[in-house]
């Protein structure tokens, strides 16, 4: 085994080691100068609003919730659940700020092309063989998925505790003339993931709980047609989104988007905003119409959250 993994990390061209060491030392860079810019804006009066932290309009406004989010928006490595991260707030910014925060988006972009030159450099047996593994471990929902390749290259550059995830996550920029921000939740939605026969007896017999591999692989085989697909069902936490509105050449224009964290406005002025806190946390889940779904309403195999389609 030994003899394999070195073999696989000899084959690892050099080229693609001294990219992602180049674009991760250039989001270093600007990462600190995307920290400095907001702190001069803070000395030029402009504001910030954080509703996460603090219980009052003046402690989501004050200068250590400006300096929460600024690591917040900063930080690249794996931090311990007690340290999570501000996934909401608005900084009012300047154009320097803002050019900064470009910057700095895209060289998060190459590094995140310099980890997927790595990850698809081996063979298709083992592509094959990763999936199988991220649907195992499902590690890509938390700190982003590493394969062998992508793993060996960042413990060679000594930065094994950047939390990839992170190191992709975009800082959202919000259209200039910003009028009005609210916060809303995307509740009760899952990742769907459509696997072949072969991959579901594959994840089944490879998974870590031999009783339940063995109870899996023979549900599959005997209750599943091989000939059909079948769907691994995994709940989401709540999705947070912005509900805005900008004007543009004299018009309010409306829209919606995901977000995940701190974002820029392009003003000297705060928004009309309205936070809401996560249902799922406060416990107020509004309620909801039931919605078809493809698959059946009873997962196939419980352990596995796999699902037959209807």
């Amino acid at each position: 085994m030994d003899m394999l993994k070195k073999t696989s990390f000899e084959a690892l061209p050099q080229e693609l080691i001294t990219k992602l060491s180049d674009t991760f030392q250039r989001i270093s860079q600007l990462g600190v100068s995307v920290a400095s810019a907001i702190e001069s804006d803070h000395l030029a009066g402009y504001p910030a609003y954080v509703p996460t932290y603090g219980d009052s309009e003046s402690e989501h406004t004050c200068r250590e919730a400006r300096l929460v989010a600024i690591r917040s928006m900063t930080r690249l490595t794996i931090q311990p659940d007690s340290h999570r991260s501000l996934n909401a707030g608005i900084l009012c910014s300047s154009p320097d700020t803002v050019l900064a925060v470009h910057a700095y988006n895209d060289a998060k972009d190459a590094f995140k092309q310099a980890v997927q030159e790595i990850r698809h450099c081996q063979s298709k047996s083992s592509v094959d063989a990763s999936r199988i593994s991220r649907l195992i471990e499902n590690e890509i929902s938390d700190k982003g998925y590493r394969n062998g390749p992508v793993s060996r290259a960042m413990n060679t550059l000594r930065i094994s505790d950047l939390d990839l995830k992170r190191c992709y996550t975009r800082i959202r920029i919000m259209p200039p003339n910003l009028e009005v921000f609210s916060w809303s939740w995307t509740t009760k939605h899952a990742r769907i993931i459509k696997m072949s026969h072969q991959e579901a007896l594959k994840m089944a017999a490879e998974w870590p709980d031999q009783r339940v591999s063995a109870i899996a692989v023979d549900v599959i085989t005997r209750r599943c047609d091989p000939q059909a697909p079948l769907a691994r069902k995994i709940p989401l936490p709540n999705q947070l989104r912005a509900n805005y509105a900008y004007l543009s050449q004299g018009e309010i224009v409306r829209a919606s988007a995901p977000i995940s964290g701190v974002v820029i406005a392009q003003q000297n002025v705060l928004p009309r905003r309205l936070w809401r806190p996560d249902p799922g946390i406060s416990g107020n889940d509004a309620p909801r119409i039931t919605r078809r779904s493809s698959l059946e309403a009873q997962p196939v195999v419980e352990a596995l959250k796999l699902y037959r389609y209807v």
